[in-house]
Formats: C-alpha cells, sequence, structure tokens
C-alpha cells in the first residue's frame, strides 16, 4: 500500500494568519509550553506542580531606532519553560504533520505551522529525560523542513525547552513594534484565563521586554475574581459544560469564550436583560462575568486553524445547501447556553433590570408619552434597558418594538374576521374583540405622537420670536420656515411636513401648496410672471404660500399667507411693497385675471365671487395699525390682531401678531397637552 505523504510548504499556503491574529503564533507556543509542564507534572513525581514557569522574552534591534521611547525592530522572542521537553515521542509527533500525538487534548499541530507564517526560522533546544538519562536535543525549523538535528547526553542538569522565533515577516513586523508589553500580557492573559480557572491553575509565565516585566500571576490576581461554578446542559444529545467566571477587570466585558482544546476559539457578547457593559455587583465588588463553553463537540468540529467552527451559523431558511452537513447549528447552541447564563446570574441582573424599567419610563412619561400603550403590551425584559441609555437609543429601541407590533397586527388582520374551525362565537367575538383592542392601542401612539410634535413646534418657533443676544429679531423667514419649507411645493413636501395648523387649522387641508414659488412657476396658474416682476424679486422673503382648498371644485377659494419681518414699522401709506393689504390684494388679482388650473391641469373658472383668504403675519407697529384701521379692520377680542372683509373684492382679511399666532396655536392645543400630562411651557 502506497503511503501519502504530506508538503510542509503546501500546508504553509493553506494556513492562515490574519494580521488581527498575529499574536497567536506565541500563544500557541506558549499554550505548548504549559502542556510540556502538565506532563512532566504527570510523569515525574518528584516535580512539585508550583514549580513549572514559563518566560517570554522579546529580542529587540536597539539601534534601528534613535528615539530612547522605541524599543526598536522586534528581531526575535524567545519562549522558555521547565516541562517534559522535546522526547523522543514529542519529537517524532513534531515532525509528523498532522500528529495524533496529543489529539486528546485538542492538539492539531497547527501551532508550528503558525511559527513559519509570521517568522522565518525557528530554533528549538530542549533537554528531556529519556532511558534514565538526561539528552539534549536541537534543531533549526524553516520551511526547509527540520535540519541539523542534534541529540547529545548532558550532565547534572533538568528538563527545559528554549524556542526561538527569529526574523518576524514584513506583514507582521510593524505590529509588534506598535504593541506595548502591557497590551501584549493582557491579550495573553485573555487567552489564557480558562488555564489559570481549571483544576491545578497555571505555571507561572513572566514576559520580559528591555527594562519592562510583566508577572502574569498579579495579572491574575488583578483582573480575575474567581471561577464561581460549573454547570452543563444537553443540546441535542450533546453535552456542554459551562464554567462560570468572575472577572474584576478584563477587556472582554461580559462575554462567552466557546473552546476547543483548551483554547479560546470564538467569542462572543451576550445579549441578556440586565446584562450590560456595565459592571455587576457580588456584594461590595464589581465584576465583570464571563463563561467558558466546552464540549466534545466543539473538538469535534474546530477548524484546522482554530480560529473557527465548522458549525453552520443559522438553519437554513431559504433551503440552501449548507456550508457544513448535519449536526447542530451555532445559533441554537448559543441560544441554550445564554438561556443558562441568564439562570445563573439572575440574582444578580435584579437591580439592573430595575434601574433599567425606571429609565424608560421616566423617557417616556416626560418625552415619548406616544409609546405608553407600546409600554402596557411589553414585557419587562422586553422594556428594560441599559440605565444609562442614551433617548435616542432608547427611542430608536421603542420605534423598533412598535413597529414589530404593527407588523404583526397588520399580518393577523388578513385573517382575523375568518371563523375558525371548531371556534365557538364566544371565542370568536372574544378573539376579534381583542384584535382591535391591541390595534386601537396602537393607533393612539400615533395620536400622542402627533400631538407631540406640535408642542415640539410651537416650542421652536417660541424660540425664534425671541429677541436674539444682539437685540435684534430673526428675519421672517425663520417663522416661515418652520410653517412651510421654503421654495417647496406640494409635490416636494407631504402634509406631514408644514405646519398651517399654526395660523389655521383649516389650511392643513389642501390640494395644492407652494411655498416662496413665482406665479409662473406654478401649474395651477398661466399667469407670467414678467408681467408683475416685483412680486417674485423684491420681496423674495415675502412671497406668498397659495393654497387651494375644497373639494369640488379643488379650486373653489384660495389663501394668501404673507410674513413680514418681526418688529418691522415701515408700512407707509399704499406705496407698492410696503402696503402688505394692498400687496395682497394684487396677488389675488393677478390669480382671479389668469387661467387658473387644479392640479391635474384642469382649467377652473375664477371670478370675484369665490372668496380668498390672506393671512399677514407681523408684530402689531404703529404703521401696520394705522394701515389696518386706515381700512377699516376690527381689532380682535385680544387686541393682538385685527380682522377685515372687503366686500367689493370679496377678500378676507386676518391680521395676526406673533404673539397672536403663538397664543392662539397654545389655546387650540392645551387641551391635548393637558390631557397628556406634558403642558406647554
Amino acid at each position: 500500500m502506497t503511503q501519502l505523504s504530506a508538503s510542509l510548504n503546501g500546508r504553509l499556503r493553506n494556513t492562515s494568519l490574519p494580521q488581527k491574529r498575529f499574536l497567536f503564533p506565541l500563544f500557541e507556543a506558549v499554550v505548548n509550553s504549559i502542556y510540556g509542564i502538565d506532563d512532566r507534572i504527570e510523569k515525574d513525581k518528584t516535580f512539585s506542580p508550583d514549580s513549572g514557569y514559563i518566560e517570554v522574552k522579546f529580542i529587540r534591534d536597539s539601534q534601528t531606532s534613535l528615539n530612547e521611547k522605541d524599543k526598536g525592530y522586534l528581531e526575535r522572542i524567545v519562549i522558555s519553560d521547565n516541562g517534559i521537553g522535546f522526547t523522543d515521542d514529542n519529537y517524532k509527533s513534531f515532525c509528523t504533520l498532522d500528529s495524533m500525538y496529543h489529539a486528546s487534548k485538542g492538539c492539531r499541530g497547527i501551532g508550528r505551522l503558525l511559527w513559519l507564517k509570521e517568522f522565518v526560522v525557528v530554533n528549538v533546544s530542549s533537554v528531556y529525560k529519556g532511558a534514565g538519562k538526561l539528552h539534549k536535543r536541537s534543531f533549526k525549523f524553516s520551511n526547509e523542513g527540520i535540519e541539523n538535528e542534534k541529540v547529545d547526553d548532558v550532565e547534572g542538569d533538568e528538563p527545559h525547552t528554549e524556542i526561538i522565533l527569529s526574523s518576524p515577516r514584513k506583514l507582521y513586523i510593524d505590529l509588534y513594534n506598535k504593541q506595548s508589553l502591557d497590551n501584549m500580557s493582557k491579550a495573553l492573559f485573555e487567552h489564557l484565563l480558562w488555564f489559570y480557572i481549571r483544576k491545578g491553575g497555571c505555571p507561572r509565565i513572566k514576559l520580559i521586554d528591555g527594562k519592562d516585566e510583566v508577572d502574569m500571576d498579579n495579572l491574575y490576581e488583578e483582573y480575575a475574581m474567581k471561577s464561581d461554578n460549573q454547570t452543563s446542559i444537553d443540546i441535542d444529545g450533546h453535552t456542554f459544560n459551562l464554567l462560570h467566571v468572575k472577572v474584576k477587570k478584563t477587556e472582554d466585558k461580559n462575554r462567552v469564550f466557546y473552546c476547543a482544546g483548551n483554547r479560546v476559539v470564538r467569542i462572543e457578547k451576550l445579549n441578556i436583560t440586565g446584562l450590560y457593559e456595565s459592571p455587576l455587583k457580588d456584594g461590595e465588588q464589581n465584576f465583570y462575568y464571563q463563561c467558558y463553553v466546552t464540549s466534545k463537540y466543539l473538538d469535534d468540529n474546530v477548524s484546522s486553524d482554530r480560529y473557527s467552527f465548522m458549525i453552520n451559523e443559522s438553519k437554513d431558511k431559504n433551503q440552501q445547501e449548507l456550508k457544513f452537513e448535519g449536526g447542530l447549528v451555532f445559533d441554537d447552541i448559543m441560544e441554550s447556553v445564554n438561556a443558562k447564563i441568564e439562570e445563573f446570574l439572575q440574582p444578580y441582573l435584579t437591580e439592573n433590570i430595575e434601574q433599567g424599567l425606571i429609565r424608560v419610563a421616566n423617557y417616556v412619561d416626560t418625552k415619548a408619552p406616544y409609546y405608553k400603550p407600546l409600554l402596557g403590551s411589553l414585557s419587562d425584559k422586553d422594556k428594560s434597558l441599559n440605565p444609562n441609555s442614551t433617548d435616542k437609543s432608547i427611542d430608536s429601541y421603542l420605534h423598533t418594538k412598535l413597529y414589530e407590533q404593527e407588523h404583526r397586527l397588520i399580518e393577523e388582520g388578513h385573517d382575523v374576521l375568518d371563523v375558525r374551525e371548531h371556534e365557538t362565537d364566544e371565542q370568536y367575538k372574544e378573539r376579534v374583540k381583542d384584535y382591535f383592542d391591541r390595534a386601537q392601542n396602537l393607533k393612539s401612539s400615533d395620536l400622542v405622537r402627533y400631538v407631540i410634535h406640535r408642542k415640539i413646534i410651537l416650542e421652536f418657533l417660541e424660540d425664534s420670536l425671541r429677541r436674539k443676544d444682539d437685540g435684534k429679531y430673526s428675519r421672517e423667514n425663520r417663522v416661515h420656515q418652520i410653517i412651510m419649507p421654503m421654495h417647496m411645493t406640494s409635490d416636494d413636501v407631504d402634509s406631514d411636513n408644514n405646519n398651517l395648523w399654526l395660523i389655521n387649522d383649516r389650511l392643513v387641508f389642501h390640494h395644492y401648496l407652494a411655498s416662496d414659488k413665482s406665479f409662473k412657476s406654478m401649474k395651477i396658474t398661466d399667469c407670467d410672471s414678467k408681467e408683475r416682476p416685483d412680486i417674485i424679486s423684491e420681496f423674495v422673503y415675502d412671497n406668498p404660500l397659495v393654497v387651494a382648498e375644497g373639494e369640488n371644485p379643488p379650486f373653489a377659494s384660495f389663501s394668501i399667507i404673507e410674513f413680514k419681518r418681526p418688529m418691522r414699522d415701515d408700512f407707509e401709506g399704499n406705496e407698492k411693497g410696503k402696503d402688505p393689504i394692498k400687496q395682497c390684494m394684487d396677488y389675488v388679482n393677478l390669480i382671479r385675471e389668469s387661467k387658473v388650473k387644479d392640479k391635474r391641469g384642469r382649467i377652473i373658472r375664477i371670478n370675484e365671487q369665490i372668496p380668498a383668504y390672506c393671512y399677514i403675519i407681523s408684530d402689531l407697529t404703529s404703521s401696520l395699525e394705522k394701515i389696518c384701521k386706515d381700512n377699516d379692520f376690527v381689532r380682535t377680542y385680544d387686541n393682538l390682531g385685527y380682522f377685515g372683509y372687503k366686500s367689493i373684492y370679496h377678500i378676507y382679511f386676518e391680521v395676526i401678531s406673533f404673539a397672536q399666532l403663538l397664543n392662539g396655536a397654545k389655546e387650540r392645543n392645551a387641551a391635548f397637552f393637558d390631557k397628556l400630562g406634558i403642558s406647554h411651557k
């Protein structure tokens, strides 16, 4: 039978090492050292478990930089340990790609391949016991294979091994140069935490980079509290072990670590109500939670490079070919694991959940009452958010929940009236009533949102009318913009994006709306603006809003709204462009004298009997009051405006001061605000 052979360079070509995982060759070397110490403890009864040590030295070329703070380029990493060493069995395994020698520990022989992906050459020197004597084995390892193997007898020594990873490749060298020893040691600690919390613990590990040293035992004391306990769950006949760990300080907050071969393979965030990126409390001690998940199923289904699992992420919903055949899906694994974690953490989550409920309730009560009907239909779990959440994130979350409920209602609504098999009349009535009750609750939230919008617009308008710090007032275009965006028509802006209700609620209902547009550009009139250029150019901020009203015919009446700058007091005589009454009458005549169309282009007969409504929004300065009196207009009961009717022209006029505009809108909406408990300030 012909034996199949393996190609080292072929395996290297097929082995990946992403830059973000550049520390993995070092991690693998340290894990190998840990297993070497474990083997020595198991086989050498004279060796104390507390005597194991691992030392990692970063050797740099200090001559490559003139900056004292720059440690220089990394030349090599030296990993030393006093483990069992490169015995004949270990060496044979090292020389065999995909060796099964340490398969029971999850070893797949990937570590030495990662060394050569990142470093040009690896030198090994190891003292070990064999046949009652000490031997020293040394060799060179590169992409050419194993070279210069040498075995000598030695005297008066103990087992130890030194691995030298030399000449990092260009793709990775800068990554080492940018990393501090603290950062690298913390990353190594996170990767090795499993070994620290396992029974028997972890050998002492020290990292040295020039004058800097880090003792990993100190990191353990700084970061870890304790491994609380271990539980197991069964998922479709496969046992998964969960080790619950409380950590004082960690870079990976509240995470689940899915492991294979005692290595961390995959890290997942936890999505559990009450568990956030902030620490939990165990008495007076703050802690973060971490869970290490191990299983024979994970060991059997880890990829050869140990970066991932050969497990499908989710069930095949589209009947497409799955990436991996059969077995569990990761979504099911995570769902079961998270449920067990939530059960374990429940005593620690109670306060966070309560504070989250209070935070959401306060936000809804004070800023978003339109979500109140929604809250009544949500469980405590669904409406408890991080107490530190921003208003924006709370609103986004509640909006998503509202959409989900509305979508479900729409789906139910298609067959809600269908009588189900074996359903009694009472059951039918109750089911239909329940559906419409839920639908009504959600629709009421829309109404509340509508009222809240009005409150916000009123506050914005009030702010716009205040005198600025320089003693001046805003120009009229700011108020204009609040009520209706300028340079727009109803073709550009829907009814939700104008606030004509501030002037008069009936103005909200229209067929066509134009804001700061020339008559020539309006599709509802054949009026040629060249005949009246002053309307367009001279009064660019005073151009009218033209509103067609009524259903049949659609242009049965029309309204003109004119804005004047706050505190303007130069309305003198009947000079064109100064007298707003005369200005509005000219606009009306322009419309009446032209061919007027509806928005579909149908010509509408307009004559002087068709009423026109003109609204002039301005402060009641002395010159404007004089014009109003000269036209026999009547002062309103609140002394904040005037109204009048030009019978000969059939034009209704309202001169509304900014104060009256604001007060009137407040009064018309006060009942709604009071009902919601959000009275306008």
